[in-house]
């Protein structure tokens, strides 16, 4: 017999169940097990024990055919009497080799799938055969539910280290911080709604993945623009929590809460005192009544209107039970709730005398210039009511997207993230008196608003990088890194790929948390404060920070098993030595004019070589320098591949990162 069943109560997808004889399945062999791909009425084929009775078939997800098996299992299996089972005919031969394989896919519950032969035969469990309490890849807990914020710090991490995409993932870390949220909040969320504190944490973290991929997704569109990734944002469980969309209310005399509108404006998109109102605030409040999260079907996790789910975990539960958070089975979602919403006209960015009545709208200041100047830009919601409500944030999202006070915000910060600090938000485009940043700014505003769609973010960063200010001489190495940008380059800038597939430097991402968080408290993920970290130097440089960043460079660069290790993680593992045995030849890695050369161009690209002569002269004479600091040691004399050779390679390496100019990007 063939045993399906879960170790708690939780559900799982499988499809492509299949038994052969052999060592392999290569589609061509019979499958031993009937109904392997679920694709007609599980019965009389497959029997469910009680534990397992609202497991059904399912349109979505599949891998293969129409269907798939969803289990739901209400409390832990182990065999026959708890177990989806099958009675295998012709019975097997135990002298024979048989291969079991299969797709899976686990939900948000924490509880594993597991597949076994009845007697002594083969178990597979979590999808790893042979190999009990296995856990899933990174990834796929992150997508099935399972995963902790260590393990999508660790995920975020491994992509700034890892990506060939490094564009995108620079991109997709400046929409997490300017779109901030806090994982800890959505999990007091989840706490205060039934769920244990470990189940909690793993809902909020899904709800932060599921951004992600999503910004991710939409960068990847050539044609992407600001408002795509608003919507986005808007839309996402995290920020509806962060910002207590969750709970506003405007029906009746319900009072909406004003802290998603105040930082749409202040944060997202305007700016600080650009062009809004508190009048204002309290207009786009109102139109956000209604916007919440619910746990709907996975199939219906990105329509907002969708019902609750009524897929359970035990369909056999009396009263109030049975639709307790804990019992149904879903994912929580965005979903519009028409009785919250204050369903009456709206009128957004228009004057309003002391009487309370409306003026006139709003007009863009003179300081903006054509072809802004002047525009009116009031916005006027018609009463809406039902499902029809929810095109009130839509339509608010569609008209500050592309306003000037979003066009110059955003170009601001833009180019103060790739370029340098000191850009500002209030440049006076009209009073001729103008400097390259100001120019830039209006470049990327011009190229904002000329696109078809308007706002297309490939436009506004083909500006940028094409200025003078980006690839000047002067634009190299003038912006600090943040804690996650130096762990990141640190472990980057000596990584290099080996014949066998192998790299000179690598992470799991874990031990990386621990300097970002010492090093300016800098917790991907969990920001208190909506404006996110900050974005230029006085944030993160300080006698302190600076220490912690020297004391885990020098812990990266030690050889595995050396005192000190730790402080920068013993999965960090770097080899200088090896980096310079793929990139020189071998005549030259006892030179220290060839070594120094290649660490300094290495470590500091895009830099002239006058700017790096005195780094040059530093590492020719550490290379030729004995580890007391004082007497004569030429590198001439060490062996490659001898310890002696090694430690004064990575103590040249650390040397070299923990100076001002590796701190610089």
């Amino acid at each position: 017999k063939i045993y399906i069943y879960l170790d708690g109560a939780g559900e799982a997808y499988l499809d492509d169940l299949r038994l052969v004889e052999g060592n392999s399945d290569d589609g061509s062999q019979p499958n031993l097990l009937r109904n392997g791909g679920f694709e007609t009425s599980l019965g009389p084929d497959w029997k469910i024990s009680p534990n397992l009775i609202g497991s059904a078939r399912s349109s979505n997800p599949v891998h293969s055919g129409g269907a798939s098996l969803h289990v739901i299992s209400s409390e832990a299996g182990s065999t026959q009497g708890s177990s989806i089972y099958q009675l295998i005919t012709p019975a097997l031969n135990p002298a024979q080799t048989y291969t079991l394989s299969y797709w899976y896919f686990t939900s948000s519950q924490r509880a594993r799938l597991t597949l076994r032969l009845s007697g002594s035969g083969v178990a597979s469990e979590h999808g790893m055969a042979g190999q009990e309490n296995t856990p899933a890849p990174l990834f796929a807990r992150l997508q099935q539910g399972t995963a902790t914020r260590a393990d999508l710090r660790a995920w975020h991490l491994l992509h700034a280290i890892q990506s060939p995409r490094q564009l995108t993932e620079v991109l997709r870390q400046f929409l997490e911080n300017h779109f901030v949220t806090q994982v800890s909040k959505t999990q007091d969320y989840f706490d205060n709604h039934g769920y244990s504190a470990a189940d909690s944490e793993l809902l909020s973290v899904r709800t932060e993945f599921v951004e992600n991929l999503r910004w991710r997704d939409a960068l990847m569109k050539p044609q992407v623009t600001f408002e795509d990734l608003l919507r986005i944002s808007a839309e996402s469980p995290a920020m509806i929590v962060y910002l207590d969309t969750v709970s506003s209310r405007g029906n009746g005399n319900n009072v909406a809460n004003e802290n998603y509108a105040r930082e749409l404006c202040e944060l997202f998109s305007f700016g600080v005192d650009n062009g809004y109102s508190q009048k204002d605030i309290e207009e786009i409040s109102r139109a956000w009544t209604g916007w919440s999260i619910e746990l709907v079907n996975p199939a219906n996790e990105f329509n907002p209107f969708a019902a609750r789910s009524t897929t359970y975990l035990d369909p056999t539960v009396t009263g109030t039970g049975l639709n307790a958070n804990t019992n149904v089975v879903g994912v929580w979602a965005c979903n519009y709730r028409s009785d919250r919403h204050n369903n009456r006209a709206k009128n957004i960015f228009y004057e309003w005398n002391a009487a309370g009545q409306r003026g006139e709208a709003k007009r863009v200041p003179a300081r903006f210039g054509p072809p802004w100047a002047g525009q009116p830009y009031g916005l006027t919601l018609p009463a809406r009511s039902g499902n029809s409500g929810m095109k009130d944030g839509y339509a608010i999202l569609s008209h500050m997207a592309n306003q000037p006070f979003t066009e110059e915000f955003l170009s601001v910060k833009l180019c103060q993230w790739f370029v340098h600090d000191g850009f500002q938000v209030g440049y006076d485009f009209t009073d001729g008196v103008t400097s390259p940043e100001e120019e830039l700014v209006h470049a990327c505003m011009l190229a904002w608003e000329n696109g078809n769609p308007r706002g297309q973010l490939r436009s506004v960063l083909n500006v940028i990088f094409s200025s003078d200010l980006f690839r000047g001489h002067g634009g190299s190495l003038q912006k600090v890194k943040t804690p996650l940008e130096f762990a990141a380059s640190t472990v980057r800038a000596l990584r290099a790929r080996r014949p066998d597939d192998t790299f000179t430097a690598e992470s799991d991402g874990y031990s990386l948390y621990n300097m970002m968080n010492r090093a300016g408290r800098m917790r991907p993920f969990d920001r208190a404060e909506p404006n996110g970290y900050p974005e230029d130097a006085p944030g993160w440089i300080s006698g302190g920070t600076l220490s912690e960043r020297l004391r885990f460079v020098q812990s990266a660069m030690m050889p595995p098993g050396m005192d000190g290790k730790d402080d920068a993680g013993a999965a960090t593992h770097i080899d200088p030595v090896g980096l310079l045995q793929l990139s020189l030849p071998a005549a030259s890695l006892r030179s220290a004019p060839a070594v120094a050369d290649f660490f300094v161009r290495t470590l500091f690209p895009g830099e002239g070589a006058a700017n790096l002569a005195g780094y040059r002269a530093i590492a020719v004479q550490f290379l030729d320098t004995a580890d007391d600091g004082k007497n004569p040691s030429p590198l001439a004399a060490l062996i490659p591949g001898s310890s002696d050779y090694d430690l004064r390679i990575r103590g040249l390496a650390a040397l070299l990162m923990t100076t001002q100019r590796f701190q610089e990007q």
